[in-house]
């Protein structure tokens, strides 16, 4: 079986804590089971289910935090389509660090 990934980077004003917060809510939104939660004390989140996963890692740097986005499936359209998805929520979220 051929598999296909699809990423995608971009860096977000966020610390880490909210980050992964919203990579998981992410994943959730779009009806995806999470397997590695946001709150484990690791820099990613995985999910997704029978046709895609997903890994969304979070890099803390100076005053923002780097973002990938990767998607794996055995269908290419598939996994563009969840990396596409996922990462414009991710882009697109705000929220409030409370400290």
């Amino acid at each position: 079986m051929q598999m296909f990934t699809h990423w995608g980077t971009f860096t977000k004003q966020a610390s880490l804590r909210v980050a992964l917060g919203m990579a998981q809510d992410a994943l959730r939104s779009h009806g995806y089971q999470v397997w590695d939660t946001a709150g484990d004390g690791d820099y990613m989140v995985i999910g997704g289910n029978a046709q895609v996963i997903l890994t969304i890692v979070c890099v803390p740097q100076a005053g923002n935090v780097w973002i990938v986005v990767n998607a794996c499936s055995a269908d290419s359209a598939v996994a563009e389509g969840a990396r596409n998805s996922v990462r414009e929520k991710i882009v697109r979220s705000h929220q409030i660090d409370p400290g």
